[in-house]
């Protein structure tokens, strides 16, 4: 005995046989590739949405791998000479590396499962947990199907090689390069996709730095998708135009690049192209180096910006809650709390930023459609009352929030009308100088009273409706700081449902200014137009002072029962 303790006890109380790196790299990488199994069966608990799109997106996953053994056979088997093949394995190589970087970040957000940072507080440095990190990246359902695609491709480039290969000795070492060269490539893959994610994490430890650049990629994702929607309606026929030759040089240059490289050297091997193998080589091998080591210094990086923390904490000024142009007062204050949300919350800057999107982009279709200019010009101005549609879950954003309103007394007039304000000193002033651009832009000068009346009526219509929806159908959103594209209370079923409903009554309550409208624009008559604009003014009008009366009614009753349905956040 030592005192009161055992030899034992005293011997653990002085840390004698407790030692700095017992854990071997191997037990460290197996430890690690286990955390992110169990992190990922148990991001399915309770979340009935993720695993039916994890189902949906496991069936799109094996659909494309049978279209591609289709592919691959009509290129092969079916092909008769199969002189396309070898290009199609380049492009398809230089695309699968592209789109491993470009789609997790535009479409579906960061994954940070295994973010660095969260292991800033253990005894590791990142060249002890690169390794393991590695494997694990490897553990999930698209690492599982661009495996599985890079096999199917080896066997058919294995088939190729025996039915249109020339010169036994190329063949052989074509055979020899050929899965060392696909899994290199697999391997890229995963290593540009950690070094991206672990770089950002570095160079965004702050929180807004992170919510900007989820809004960045957010929007990123609908310019791209309204950008492809433009391109395929400006080639109607797209088969009529490509330039087989012309994509052959595209290939090729592609794979001259750190993405296509080595996807592109067994088929150089089997055309006899020994220096360009051995080239394409030499640099799909220096990109996986130069990637790991980039990857490690942003591990490190955020290990290091993880202990630092925020370096912009505590210097933000403190501003005053009301705005100087609102008397001091519970609308006053609403206001000035909401006008904080829309600069700052990721999810009204989402909403904030998505609208303008796609005026441009239905403004751009009337451009390369110009027969369709009327009807986008209808578009724009039901887009535009849709956004109106943005305060539809007020008492689900305020969240935990919402029980200070409750204590505080705070008067359900002003509290959504502080709300409503807010948005329209926002939105208000550019959809106006919008709706007297754009048929400006259009050549059609004589729509103007007809726009402007119709993007007013349609926004207070919209404002309306939404002071009513968010007293009748709230639902638990995501906390503040939410990714946008990780928003999965924006997917739930009262989400859904609320959205429909609130769109449907929209739609409804502009029925007949959109009637007398297209009667208007039919025979010409600008009087007709101005009548269609003023019937959207008045019907706007009443569905305000209606929704407002009815949801100021039901808040002052039901705000503590409202209150239950949201105290907690979407998980």
């Amino acid at each position: 005995m030592a005192g009161v303790l055992t030899h034992e006890h005293a011997a653990t109380a002085a840390a004698q046989d407790v030692h700095h790196g017992q854990v071997s790299q191997k037990d460290l990488i197996r430890g690690l590739a286990r955390l992110r199994w169990t992190l990922w069966k148990r991001s399915y608990r309770k979340n009935i949405g993720k695993l039916i799109g994890t189902i949906i997106g496991a069936l799109y996953g094996i659909g494309a791998m049978v279209a591609l053994v289709f592919i691959f056979l009509g290129t092969t088997l079916w092909a008769g000479e199969g002189t396309v093949f070898p290009a199609i394995i380049r492009g398809l190589g230089a695309l699968t590396v592209l789109l491993w970087v470009l789609v997790p970040l535009f479409a579906f957000g960061v994954d940070d499962t295994l973010d660095p940072r969260a292991f800033a507080l253990y005894p590791r440095s990142a060249r002890n947990l690169q390794p393991g990190m590695a494997v694990a990246a490897a553990l999930s359902l698209p690492s599982l199907f661009t495996l599985i695609a890079i096999l199917i491709a080896t066997g058919f480039e294995a088939l190729w090689l025996v039915l249109f290969g020339q010169g036994i000795g190329w063949v052989v070492a074509a055979m020899i390069a050929l899965l060392p060269a696909n899994l290199a490539g697999f391997v890229l893959c995963l290593l540009l996709l950690r070094a991206v994610f672990a770089h950002s994490a570095s160079r965004s430890s702050s929180r807004s730095g992170r919510e900007l650049g989820g809004i960045v990629a957010f929007l990123g994702m609908f310019v791209l998708i309204y950008a492809a929607s433009l391109l395929m309606q400006r080639i109607p026929d797209a088969v009529a135009v490509v330039d087989l030759s012309l994509l052959s040089r595209i290939v090729e240059g592609l794979a001259w690049t750190p993405v296509g490289a080595l996807f592109s050297v067994p088929m150089d091997l089997a055309e006899g192209r020994a220096l360009t193998a051995a080239l394409r080589a030499l640099i799909g091998t220096a990109t996986i180096v130069l990637v790991w080591l980039w990857w490690r210094r942003s591990i490190d990086a955020s290990l290091t910006s993880a202990l630092a923390g925020d370096a912009s904490s505590g210097t933000t000024s403190v501003s005053p809650l009301v705005p100087r142009f609102v008397p001091s007062g519970p609308f006053g204050a609403v206001l000035g709390k909401s006008l904080r949300y829309w600069r700052r919350d990721t999810r009204y800057l989402a909403a904030l930023g998505i609208y303008p999107i796609v005026v441009v982009f239905l403004v751009a279709m009337g451009f390369v459609l110009p027969e369709s200019r009327a009807m986008m010009l209808g578009m724009v101005i039901f887009m535009l009352g849709m956004s109106g549609l943005s305060l539809a879950n007020e008492i689900g954003f305020d969240g935990p929030s919402g029980w200070v309103n409750i204590t505080a007394s705070l008067p359900a007039r002003a509290n959504l009308l502080g709300r409503v304000a807010a948005q329209a000193l926002l939105m208000g002033p550019p959809a106006l100088l919008l709706s007297t651009l754009i048929p400006l832009v259009f050549d059609m000068p004589e729509m103007i009273g007809l726009f402007v009346l119709g993007v007013t009526g349609a926004m207070i219509a919209g404002w309306g409706i939404s002071m009513l929806i968010a007293t009748l159908m709230p639902y638990p959103a995501s906390p503040p700081g939410t990714n946008p594209m990780k928003d999965k209370s924006a997917s739930s079923a009262n989400a859904m449902l609320a959205m429909t409903v609130s769109m449907l009554v929209l739609l409804l309550a502009l029925a007949p200014a959109i009637g007398v409208g297209i009667w208007g624009a039919a025979v010409g008559s600008t009087g007709l137009t101005l009548l269609a604009g003023g019937l959207a003014i008045l019907a706007g009008a009443i569905v305000f002072v209606v929704g407002l009366l009815l949801a100021e009614r039901r808040l002052e009753a039901q705000y503590p029962d409202l209150f239950q349905k949201v105290r907690d956040y979407a998980s």
